[in-house]
């Protein structure tokens, strides 16, 4: 006799094998229940309506009807149980745990069969009768479940801690939904959206479909790829995911951790795990055995760690310069301002972000786009995050504003030359070098107070259109072992990624001269420091430090840097200029400037005391007077210590 044919699966909405279900509860009802036959009527009405018929088929020929089309149910419940061959049984079993966390009156049939057992959900005992009821008996017994391949691939979880037949059989709301077919993502993840490719480097961007081949083949199951903050990570695993045909989602690594069902998940729904891992200094994450062993993906900072199996790295970088240009190209629509922005290391992504933000401020201005809202769209970048650790430094400081002894302004602007040229210089040079190429740059300032040092960092920054921030060493430094070098760590990898100067004041604090650590704090010292000239040396910006005294900071470091600048306190000539340049158009004569340079030795930071003091004092809109500023010259020289020299003092009267 030719077996009878449903749907079992009429619709979408409708969940896999919904009829049998329901059919099946109702079967075991009427057999346990007989008294009570309004549940069954509703279940039977329910399973008449989903089948599109006026009343629902006895069990026998529902329960055949299935067993013909297991094979061919639609969806990824249907996929699974073919490739796992799971037999009749087993799938109504997981159908039903399915439909108890989601249907209603599935779920009251259950409370009402347990009862007075509590518990919503399906006992191990209840599920047993059930499944011998309908399905012959011995078919299952409750060692063969605490066995079967539903639990053991987590499909199905046991609750409990009692007697194994009292145990709860529980299933994942967000794997049911997966197993029905239903388009949501997985909740606490996000789908990655496909970005420009462009933005990508040429580089990257031809070793994607070699990469996608391996993954697909097995070859290799999961992808590090290696990069800084907004390096454009994510858009490449976008990329892959279209290349395999799968959707990019990203997770944590606690959900890829402690969810032993997502993999799965993944695998039915045609999903390319991404996970972004966060690593302290010294730390490494243990990837999980994954089962299904599906291809995946690991985002890791540039010096973060991961132990896994059959995995293979990328690093992000940043685009080369001509490509750096093409986009400043694209995105300003000015060859000239790209062609000075391409010097800055950034990644597609933030190039693209800081050309929108540019445009903005210009437009709000109501003028032409200008460097310097490229400078400020630069300050942006990653500034939520720096300004923990570090004081941003906005200010703009001219050629004009600066005064300083020829030589120092010489091996300034060297130092600014090679900044400029720090990729290209490269290019041509021997193996030698090339094998210790690095685009990163560090140069101490050495002198005393007020001599110009902080001032010095403000010009290269401002000259190089990029943005600078003061390291933060209360911030920083914290009394728990690893912290420090945790927040360093973190300080360099934002910097790197914004491509941000770092100013280091006063430095002896951090990179002076290890001792021979006799005591813990002393060896806790010499760490940081050992820490500090490795991830210095191969940091890809540019760092400044400033001390007054070069003998202060450890010859092992001072061996690393590209640059040592003296700033001596000023001559004749720097007093003048700067008393000139300080005073400006309230200046009280040439003479005065004169004098003054000639008789007071003090920095350029003393003088600018003296003038703000004097210029408080005395009105405004006016030539400073010769009273006044002779006055804030005697209180500076109070604050030395000192007495105004002699000279000055019969001015004075």
């Amino acid at each position: 006799m030719a077996v009878p044919v449903f749907r079992l699966l009429p619709a979408t909405r409708h969940q896999p094998l919904a009829p049998l279900v329901r059919v099946g509860l109702a079967r075991f009802w009427q057999q346990t229940m007989a008294d009570d036959p309004e549940l069954s009527a509703q279940l039977l009405q329910q399973a008449a309506q989903q089948l599109g018929l006026e009343s629902a088929p006895p069990w026998p020929q529902l329960r055949d009807a299935a067993a013909h089309q297991l094979a061919h149910l639609p969806g990824p419940f249907g996929r699974w149980v073919r490739e796992q061959q799971i037999d009749l049984p087993r799938a109504f079993l997981l159908a039903l745990v399915g439909s108890a966390e989601t249907e209603y009156l599935v779920t009251l049939t259950l409370s009402e069969l347990q009862a007075p057992n509590p518990g919503n959900r399906l006992a191990v005992h209840l599920a047993l009768s059930i499944l011998d009821e309908l399905f012959g008996p011995d078919t299952l017994d409750a060692l063969d479940l605490n066995a079967d391949l539903l639990v053991n691939d987590q499909l199905l979880i046991l609750e409990g801690s009692g007697p194994l037949s009292l145990r709860q059989l529980r299933l994942d709301p967000a794997l049911w939904s997966v197993l029905c077919g239903r388009s949501a993502i997985w909740p606490g993840c996000r789908a990655l959206t496909l970005a420009d490719r462009e933005l990508l480097p040429q580089r990257i961007r031809r070793q994607l479909p070699h990469l996608a081949t391996l993954l697909a083949k097995g070859e290799v199951r999961g992808l590090v790829i290696r990069g800084h903050h907004s390096s454009g990570r994510r858009a490449l695993a976008a990329e892959l995911g279209q290349l395999l045909g799968l959707i990019a989602i990203e997770a944590n690594p606690e959900l890829w951790q402690r969810q032993t069902a997502f993999p799965l998940a993944c695998q039915l729904a045609g999903w390319l795990p991404v996970i972004g891992v966060q690593i302290g200094v010294g730390e490494s994450w243990q990837l999980p055995e994954i089962r299904p062993d599906i291809p995946h993906v690991i985002l890791l900072g540039m010096n973060d760690a991961v132990a896994g199996r059959e995995m293979l790295e990328l690093e992000m970088g940043v685009p080369e310069e001509r490509e750096r240009r093409t986009l400043w190209t694209q995105h300003l629509q000015q060859p000239a301002l790209a062609n000075e922005a391409a010097a800055a290391l950034l990644s597609g992504p933030l190039i693209q972000r800081v050309a929108r933000n540019a445009r903005l401020r210009a437009d709000q201005e109501m003028i032409g786009l200008q460097a310097v809202h490229i400078a400020r769209a630069r300050r942006d970048l990653g500034a939520e995050r720096l300004r923990l650790l570090a004081h941003p430094v906005t200010r703009h400081i001219g050629r004009e504003a600066i005064v300083f002894p020829p030589l120092v302004t010489q091996n300034l602007n060297d130092f600014i030359a090679r900044a400029c040229n720090r990729e290209s210089l490269w290019q041509d040079l021997g193996a030698t070098l090339q094998a210790s190429r690095n685009p990163g740059l560090r140069a101490l300032f050495v002198g005393d107070s007020g001599t110009g040092k902080t001032l010095a960092a403000s010009y290269v920054a401002t000259t190089l259109g990029a943005p600078l921030y003061r390291v933060d060493l209360a911030a920083v430094m914290n009394k728990y072992v690893g912290e420090s070098e945790k927040n360093l760590g973190l300080l360099l990898d934002l910097a790197a990624a914004a491509d941000a100067l770092l100013l280091f004041d006063e430095a002896d604090s951090l990179f002076g001269r290890r001792t021979d650590a006799k005591q813990s704090g002393e060896r806790y010292a010499n760490m940081l420091t050992n820490f500090l000239l490795t991830r210095i040396e191969n940091h890809p910006g540019i760092v400044m430090l400033t001390t007054n005294s070069r003998e202060r900071i450890d010859s092992a470091f001072t061996r690393r840097l590209d640059s040592i600048i003296d700033f001596p306190l000023p001559g004749f000539q720097e007093r003048l200029s700067l008393w000139q340049s300080h005073l400006g158009k309230r200046s009280p004569g040439e003479n005065l400037c004169r004098t003054l340079a000639s008789y007071c030795d003090l920095s350029g930071g003393q003088i600018r005391n003296v003038v703000l003091t004097a210029a408080g004092c005395d009105k405004p809109d006016r030539p400073i007077s010769v009273r006044q500023l002779l006055f804030a010259l005697q209180r500076e020289y109070q604050k030395l210590g000192r007495s105004l020299p002699a000279q000055l003092e019969a001015i004075a009267r």
